[in-house]
């Protein structure tokens, strides 16, 4: 029998070839790439990438897999037709974090995998996975540099195709070359969007072999230079390497080939099958029965299987499958895989797969499921058999498995745990315990996966035959939070009231209802009904020794006190209730909010360094246990910290870090607002619109609640538009006339009595002067107190207020409402004829700007100055650098430092106390600053710079 394809036989691909060893070298001097290979069944896509890894190969950690020469290492996952409705899977193959390992970032995966991780209640699970692997990734980057492929990318499921994405934005800022091999079809939306989002130079696209080829592979699998009957033979395979392949192996198999002294190979007597398929089935044929059946059992479980999977599913020892192995294995069918074994070809278990009639399949995957089961299998393994069982009532231990693992799989894959339990939820009575379970966890599946509406059909179902309490309240849960979601929430009070009217409830379960009910006051922005809610929660639940509505009682009751601007009373609760949290390790994603939080409220208090620290504590702890979105709060909190204390460049940084599609929507338009505010400051219009239009679908979903930056933002564009009115009314707006309500909106106060004295309208700028008052009334708050001295100022025309004002924002640490108030002094000077004054109040507001790299308001302030004479000294620098080592923050030029001196990002990461996400998003700035394309360029350039300074 003719062996398959030698291995380094790689025809017709030299240019192919060279390009990703190119790209191999280009990593292993630490330069990262994106790649994406696309063409045909067959046509040797995989073949590809493995000759460009094994032609340097001297081993590695990635099992069959090679690393290279230069010490990279390779991780190899594949998308899989029967898996592609569990998340991630490929890349959680790939990079084996189901292997025990010592790796904290890997133990906390599979903590996760296995749901042993605690999470809240709603937490997206996939999403937390992703941000794991992702740092998972980068941190294998810092050992040595890493090529990560992922293989049938055109049967990964959505979250793989996203996390593929996000990692080719990454690949070029660390030591990473990220393959992607994928078919042409399916055209999936997602995946067209992928290969629109990467340059032209990335994508290989695999034609047919030309001739020369053809000839070329025909002679090395032949054993003999080819004469023209066999030439001729083999145009028929359309220069498909694996038609090639089987074309050849069955011609050996019936002695078809004959191969003289001279080195010529002929075609001999005999006939072969004129399609792929065929002369697979032609090699499927010289396989015995015996190993046949295994074969199918084997095509159950995917390309990919693990051989105890088959020897459950067959009830068979390995030592019974063992000869079948090694007849798979000589006949080409099956190869070694990193996780047991796996068909040479896809295209070889799909012929298997699909030999077997349909309905046969779907029982023999039911069983296989329940094999699995009953061996300990991982939830997802039963899940993707279940999938394709029969879609009928099912046996009674897939309840009993469901009861089990439900929970489990609704965190990891709850699109596919609501099929399975829609399906078991209709085959049982209504009322029964089990019953009542299985349609709480539906409920919760339904809402995971973003279906709000049948989620809140489902669960108001089952609450109409639930009775036990713990079922109740986790129901009313589901419920709530889908209607707060669809901005529904008051739809949530009577049921939630004649739920707390149930006769014998106890104190916790009164407590984990009275949270739901001030958690959606809170949303409904009535404050006062919350704070009501929350005094009774905590009562019921200290009452309880709950140390849950305990947390999310003081957690509301905190953020009440904000709101009303009652931030030294905020302070002691965010405290407490953290201290409650560190007592229940299922309490940590609270804990996580109470400290994002409580880093909002110190900023708000001008405590700058506490809040720093506390958002940075907050960003550490959500990238060890993996919380995507508070991870994201962390950096908007950290972006929101710089923006307000004049680091603008490292505000734009943090908000960059994580995608604003892992916001909630309201922090999206709060970053995206505080993008375009730093854009319309920096004379940058265009951009500014961009990021106001970005926020568009988020602003939807905010609904009517006023979001300060945002409102903000959308107030300079008008004003910058020469619509003086409409920026006012946009403002004013954000105020409902209630000073205990100003917590979140105070900042606009300055900018709207400012509009509201240039365009005459006296009646507002003293109301809103009024509310500064109040709110700085017995405040300690430096920038309280300078919101109600500039305001007064303002109206009165008073500069001495205002440089007051000035002074006290120095103090509070604002340099721009600090500028500001020191501009509308020089203007008071000027009309007072205090010129001297006047210029010194002008010079220092020029300094501020240009601290802050404020191009529109240097050039608004020195033409209104200039009338009167009044100019920057010559010494003053106006236009800010936007390319070159001058336009480099100091954060970036310490980063391109430590690039220069060999550290990798989590090396840099650490010695300058950044988060993994900001030192990479500074990295990427940097190479788009300087115009280079790798950290190698980044130390050419600045060993350039040294030089020529020299």
């Amino acid at each position: 029998m003719h062996p398959v394809t030698a291995a380094g036989v790689l025809a017709g691909r030299a240019d192919e070839l060279a390009l990703l060893n190119g790209l191999l070298r280009d990593l292993a001097r630490g330069s990262g790439n994106v790649v994406l290979i696309e063409g045909e069944p067959g046509i040797g896509k995989t073949a590809l990438v493995r000759t460009a890894l094994a032609s340097t190969a001297h081993g590695s950690s990635a099992g069959a897999h090679h690393g290279s020469q230069w010490g990279c290492q390779v991780f190899w996952g594949a998308g899989d037709e029967i898996g592609q409705e569990l998340p991630l899977h490929p890349f959680l193959d790939a990079l084996r974090v189901r292997t025990p390992s010592a790796n904290a970032r890997r133990t906390a995966i599979a903590g996760l995998l296995r749901g042993e991780v605690a999470t809240d209640r709603g937490a997206d699970v996939p999403a937390l996975l992703a941000e794991q692997l992702i740092a998972l990734t980068i941190d294998e980057t810092a050992a040595r540099p890493v090529v990560l492929v992922i293989d049938d990318l055109h049967w990964a499921d959505p979250a793989s195709v996203r996390l593929w994405g996000r990692l080719a934005r990454t690949a070029g800022q660390v030591p990473l070359l990220l393959i992607g091999i994928a078919r042409p079809v399916p055209q999936r939306e997602d995946l067209l969007a992928l290969r629109r989002a990467i340059d032209d130079a990335q994508r290989i696209g695999l034609d047919s072999l030309s001739r020369p080829a053809v000839a070329e592979l025909v002679a090395a699998l032949a054993g003999g230079r080819p004469g023209a009957g066999l030439l001729q033979l083999a145009e028929g395979a359309a220069g498909n390497p694996l038609y090639l392949t089987e074309l050849l192996a069955a011609l050996a198999r019936s002695a078809g080939i004959a191969v003289d002294t001279a080195g010529n190979a002929q075609l001999a007597a005999g006939s072969v099958p004129n399609s792929l398929p065929g002369v697979i089935a032609d090699r499927l044929g010289f396989v015995s029965a015996p190993t046949r059946e295994v074969l199918r059992a084997a095509a159950l479980l995917g390309v990919e299987f693990a051989i105890g999977d088959l020897t459950a599913v067959l009830g068979r020892t390995v030592a019974d499958l063992v000869p079948a192995f090694d007849e798979a294995r000589s006949t080409g069918v099956l190869t070694d895989s990193v996780n047991g074994l796996a068909f040479r070809h896809p295209l070889i278990r799909e012929a298997l797969y699909a030999e077997m009639p349909a309905s046969v399949r779907a029982v023999w995957h039911r069983d296989a499921g329940h094999a699995l089961a009953a061996a300990g299998a991982p939830p997802e393994r039963v899940a993707r058999q279940l999938l394709r069982g029969p879609a009928d009532d099912g046996p009674d231990w897939i309840l009993d498995w469901l009861a089990k693992s439900a929970d489990s799989l609704v965190g990891q894959a709850p699109g596919v745990a609501a099929e399975l339990l829609a399906r078991a939820v209709d085959s049982i009575p209504a009322g029964s315990a089990t019953h009542g379970w299985l349609a709480g966890r539906l409920a919760d599946a339904l809402y995971r996966t973003g279906d709000l509406v049948a989620a809140e059909m489902a669960a108001e179902r089952a609450l109409g035959h639930a009775a036990d309490p713990d079922l109740i309240v986790d129901l009313h849960w589901t419920l709530t939070q889908c209607r707060m979601r669809s901005g529904s929430a008051d739809e949530s009070f009577t049921a939630l009231d004649r739920a707390l009217g149930i006769a014998g409830l106890s104190a916790k379960h009164r407590a984990r209802l009275l949270i739901l009910g001030a958690r959606t006051y809170l949303n409904l922005g009535e404050v006062d009904a919350a704070g009501r809610r929350a005094d009774a929660a905590l009562a019921s639940a200290v009452d309880a020794s709950d140390t849950w509505a305990t947390g999310w009682a003081l957690n509301v009751l905190a953020i009440m006190a904000t709101v009303q601007g009652k931030l030294a009373d905020a302070l002691p609760l965010y405290d407490q209730g953290l201290a409650v949290t560190e007592t229940d390790p299922a309490l940590t994603d609270l804990g996580l909010l109470l400290l994002v939080n409580k880093s909002v409220t110190l900023c708000n208090l001008n405590r700058y360094d506490e809040a720093l620290a506390t958002a940075e504590r907050a960003r550490q702890l959500a990238d060890q246990v993996g919380t995507a979105i508070r991870l994201a709060q962390a950096h908007g909190v950290l972006g929101q910290l710089f923006f307000e204390t004049g680091r603008w460049d490292d505000a734009l940084a943090e908000i960059e870090t994580v995608p604003t599609d892992l916001k909630e929507p309201g922090a999206a338009c709060g970053e995206l607002g505080t993008l375009a505010v730093i854009s319309f400051h920096r004379n940058e219009a265009a951009a500014a619109r961009e990021h106001l239009a970005a926020t568009e679908p988020h602003a939807l979903r905010v609904g009517h609640r006023s979001v300060p930056p945002l409102v903000l933002a959308r107030s300079i564009d008008r004003e910058q538009a020469g619509d003086l009115t409409t920026a006012l009314a946009v403002l004013t707006a954000a105020f409902d006339g209630n000073p205990d309500d100003l917590g979140e909106t105070e900042d606009l106060l300055m900018d709207a009595v400012r509009l509201a004295t240039k365009t005459g309208d006296k009646w507002t700028a003293q109301t809103l002067a009024g509310q500064a008052a109040t709110l700085a009334e017995g405040s300690q708050v430096p920038h309280r107190q300078a919101n109600a001295l500039y305001c007064r100022g303002l109206i009165d025309r008073d500069a001495a207020v205002l440089l007051e004002a000035a002074q006290r924002l120095a103090d509070a640490g604002r340099p721009l409402p600090r500028a500001k108030a020191l501009e509308a002094a020089a203007e008071c000077l000027v009309e007072m004829e205090e010129r001297t004054q006047a210029r010194l109040a002008f010079e220092q507001a020029v300094t501020v700007y240009e601290f802050l790299g404020a191009e529109a308001d240097l050039n608004r302030v020195n033409a209104e100055f200039r009338v009167h004479g009044i100019r920057r000294g010559p010494h003053s620098k106006h236009r800010r650098a936007t390319s070159g080592w001058e336009s480099l923050t100091d954060t970036e030029l310490k980063v391109a430092a430590l690039v220069v001196e060999g550290l990798s990002n989590p090396e840099i990461a650490a010695r300058l106390v950044l988060s993994r996400r900001t030192v990479t998003t500074h990295v990427s700035h940097i190479l788009k600053k300087l115009d280079v394309a790798t950290r190698t360029e980044i130390a050419r350039e600045s060993a350039l710079r040294t030089r020529s300074a020299q």
